[in-house]
């Protein structure tokens, strides 16, 4: 049947060939006669319609040529031409619908008369030689139309030239020379082409704008063409050129008198057209001729040849299949219903790399690791049964394996079961990636500790299970102090190390009190149950306590210290987030406690971040809204009262949170960094005020500005005071910069190029709160101070306690030994007045001189020092 089918279709293959060769070979030859036909008839076509045209060209010169000449002899050339030649070029111009003007003009070309559109022309610039009737096509405007001129020469009785009559005429369009070439078949190409290859007339116009204003000359072997066309008069041929972007189909006559080619052609493309509408039907007929013969003898050759195919299909398939089983990585097993092998292809191994055999006949149950079915054999038939398949993992423990199951089940005719088809796998490898996956998911690499993600859904868990106990939970959020001081100076792989430690040290003192995660970074968090705030503080103390103790890391000894914060559910929070952000907002209380402490959260504690997150959202746009301001207090000479200067200090009244501290809104604007806005600010009003104090006074005035730490750390302090100085037309030398002791006794050898610098500038630079510091008293002597203030904790109790008195005395003693002024702040009444003259001070400030005051109020105050005030008697 195969042999059959097989000739049959080899005998269609050929007659389907044949009968396709047959057809295409017509197809070619209708296609060749069909060609011939279509250029034969444009070949007639051409000679007539190029008779015709250089029959009007020809008579139009002749014409034209005739009315300029009688014209030219009746006119004499004079600067004052008279009336009767203005009349007469009128009358020729209306005569003549192509002329678009006419124009008389002397031998130097300048316009005598004219008529017609064209005002300015260069007339003899378009002529190539005196003898020339006809002139170069020119277009009078960038964008305007095609115009030929033609000229007669005026002679004057002894024959010299005196001048000319040019007319210039519409070469395309309506009342134009060639009218009848755009009447003609919109795809015919017709010419006047000159014998030097210039292109005259060019009907349709080129394509292209630059094409079509330019004068086009044709290539030579164009112009050869032409020559060969015309060379015998009466014999009409046509021949294939190449003109611009475009191939034509030419015939041409020369009319001699002018030397001018006429020529008229018909596009190639227009030729293909023509012959493709007398081929395309013909085409499709043989098309659909091989289309339908081809699927006939698909039909046959399919029929011929699916039986064959099918029985190739079902062999390859059984074949496929019986490989894919026995080379399956699977174990594949048939059994009987009562479990004896009928077949299996061998894939399991003991664990030890020795292949299991499984001998047909036997019990499968009965061979490893199919013994670990044994408990699940009624689960499995129950599950067969009902027409479900099973499938199960199981662990074989003695050889710390991994097996998966699939058992379905074969049924006969009668739809009882009669095979189980077991395919087992042994998924050990994967198990263990999953277990690498886990811990990489769950667990921190470095500590070992459960990660951010495990530590929420512990959190979750523990709160849920102790919401269904009603027991209690408290989280331990902590962080290393002063890590990123140790990770910066000694390097990430000793702070890594650092972060090990901590954590085998805080597993050791949470024990099983709870269990101990590793958030990221510097970050731990620890979650409890606990009965009461005693069993907190307990394990509190004992982390704090095993992170005291020094390490000896790479040589270098290291002390350890945390801030811990505290949340409890559910008294501070129900939910995870909220426990962590509470425990994270007692973290930070810690820290500003000054670390190595613990903190319960609070709803104080709350309120306190919840003004804090306010007031660094209002104060990024109080300076835009105009909301702060400056308010003055006097520094006055404690010897005479009279004013010596002011301190700048600045006030914050907000619309929504109504009058805020310095202290809050000046710590807010460092943290979030927008300080040093706020003292460019201060620094500039502060300066022009003083301008303005200045001219109330006869006096010099100074005034003292405050600088935080992040100024002179974190921004360019020294430019913006360059910059104010220079804006404010203020003398250097008045302008005073306070620094608090503190700071700078902590940071003095990074500011101290910074201070440098803006000393350098004129300013002068004094210390504040001098008293409360907590370091050496060296950096006096390492830049020029020029004042030191004392604090007023120390002048509040001076005249009661002995030893404010002494500490004042000796600190102004001091203070004068190293040729420094001494400012005294906080002085509120007489007694304290009258002893810091006894101690010879300097300066002083207080309210008994005067409470901080706006411009308009310090403006009233130093109008009204003119008279001595009752204190300075």
């Amino acid at each position: 049947m195969t042999e059959v089918n097989t000739k049959t279709a080899r005998w269609f293959k050929l007659i389907y060939g044949l009968l396709s060769l047959l057809m295409l070979l017509a197809l070619l030859a209708f296609s060749y006669a069909t060609w011939s036909n279509v250029k034969q008839q444009a070949n007639l076509s051409l000679t007539p319609h190029n008779q015709s045209l250089t029959s009007v060209v020809k008579r139009f010169f002749v014409h034209q040529e005739t009315l300029l000449g009688e014209l030219a002899q009746s006119i004499i050339v004079t600067d004052n031409p008279d009336n009767i030649i203005q009349i007469r070029l009128n009358d020729v111009l209306r005569a003549t619908p192509q002329m678009r003007v006419l124009a008389v003009v002397n031998s130097k070309g300048a316009i005598i008369a004219t008529t017609g559109n064209i005002h300015t022309l260069e007339w003899l610039d378009l002529f190539d030689n005196d003898q020339v009737t006809i002139g170069r096509p020119f277009r009078p405007t960038f964008v305007g139309e095609n115009i030929l001129p033609m000229r007669k020469p005026i002679k004057n009785s002894s024959g010299v030239t005196t001048g000319y009559v040019v007319a210039a005429y519409r070469l395309l369009g309506n009342n134009a020379i060639w009218q009848e070439a755009e009447e003609a078949e919109s795809k015919r190409r017709s010419m006047i082409i000159g014998e030097d290859g210039r292109v005259y007339i060019s009907y349709p116009e080129s394509d292209t704008f630059w094409q079509s204003f330019v004068s086009m000359k044709v290539e030579e072997g164009f112009l050869q063409t032409l020559a060969e066309l015309t060379e015998k008069a009466g014999q009409w041929q046509t021949r294939d050129v190449q003109y611009q972007d475009e191939k034509l189909l030419i015939t041409a006559s020369l009319i001699e008198s002018y030397h001018f080619y006429i020529v008229s052609g018909i596009q190639s493309a227009d030729l293909l057209s023509r012959w493709f509408e007398r081929m395309k039907f013909v085409a499709l007929a043989v098309f659909i001729f091989l289309v339908a013969g081809l699927f006939v003898f698909r039909i046959i050759i399919t029929r011929a040849s699916r039986f064959e195919s099918a029985r190739n299909v079902a062999e390859h398939n059984v074949f496929k299949l019986s490989r894919a089983i026995e080379q399956s990585p699977s174990s594949v097993i048939v059994t009987d219903e009562k479990w004896l092998i009928e077949y299996a292809n061998d894939r399991l191994s003991d664990g030890a790399e020795a292949s299991i055999k499984l001998i047909p006949g036997q019990m499968l149950l009965e061979h490893f690791p199919h013994t670990l079915l044994k408990d699940d054999v009624a689960a499995v038939s129950e599950n067969l049964l009902h027409g479900n398949n099973w499938y199960g993992e199981r662990r074989a423990r003695e050889q710390k394996q991994w097996f998966s199951y699939s058992i379905s089940a074969m049924t006969d005719d009668d739809g009882k079961i009669s095979n189980y088809v077991i395919v087992t796998q042994d998924i050990t490898e994967r198990k263990q990636v999953e277990v690498r996956l886990y811990k990489q998911a769950n667990f921190d690499a470095l500590t070992g500790l459960p990660n951010r993600r495990r530590t929420s859904e512990l959190l979750n868990e523990n709160l849920k299970s102790a919401w269904q106990k009603n027991q209690r939970v408290a989280i331990l959020y902590m962080d290393v102090d002063n890590f990123k001081q140790v990770n910066d100076t000694f390097g990430h792989i000793l702070g890594d190390q650092m972060l090990q430690l901590v954590a085998v040290r805080l597993q050791k003192a949470v024990s099983d009190q709870g269990v101990a995660c590793h958030m990221s970074g510097d970050e731990f968090l620890v979650s409890m149950l606990f009965d009461g705030k005693d069993d907190i503080t307990a394990l509190a103390d004992d982390i704090m306590t095993v992170m005291r103790e020094p390490v000896l890391l790479e040589g270098k000894k290291l002390f350890i210290s945390v801030s811990i914060g505290i949340a409890c559910y559910p008294e501070d929070s129900a939910d995870v987030s909220s426990l962590l952000k509470h425990a994270d907002i007692a973290l930070y209380e810690s820290k500003n406690r000054g670390r190595r402490c613990y903190s319960f959260f609070s709803s104080e504690l709350d309120d306190k971040n919840k003004r804090k997150i306010e007031l660094e959202s209002e104060v990024r746009n109080a300076l835009a809204n105009n909301e702060l301001f400056m308010v003055y207090q006097t520094k006055n000479k404690i010897s005479s009262g009279e004013v010596y200067g002011f301190e700048a200090l600045m006030r914050w009244e907000s619309p929504r949170l109504g009058f805020v501290s310095p202290e809050e809104f000046i710590s807010a604007a460092e943290e979030i960094g927008v300080i040093d806005k706020l003292g460019e600010f201060a620094l500039y009003e502060a300066c022009r005020d003083l301008q303005k104090f200045q001219n109330l006074v006869s006096q010099p005035l100074a005034m003292a500005v405050n600088v935080s730490m992040y100024q002179l750390t974190n921004s360019d302090i020294v430019g913006t005071v360059q910059k104010v100085i220079k804006d404010t037309g203020i003398n250097p030398s008045v302008l005073e910069l306070e620094i608090t002791e503190s700071m700078l006794a902590q940071r003095l050898e990074e500011v101290q190029p910074v201070l440098n610098s803006l000393l350098a500038l004129g300013v002068s630079l004094s210390i504040d709160d001098f008293g409360t510091g907590y370091s050496s008293l060296s950096y006096l002597t390492r830049f020029p101070v020029s004042a030191l203030k004392i604090d007023r904790c120390f002048i509040t109790d001076m005249v009661d306690n002995r030893s404010d008195a002494t500490l004042t005395h000796t600190v102004i003693t001091m203070a004068h030994k190293l040729g420094l002024k001494v400012v005294a702040e906080g002085i509120e009444d007489e007694d304290q007045l009258a002893l810091l003259r006894v101690y010879g001070c300097d300066l002083g400030q207080g309210y008994l001189f005067t409470k901080p005051l706006n411009y308009e109020q310090m403006t009233g105050h130093l109008k009204s020092q003119q008279e001595t005030p009752d204190w300075a008697i």
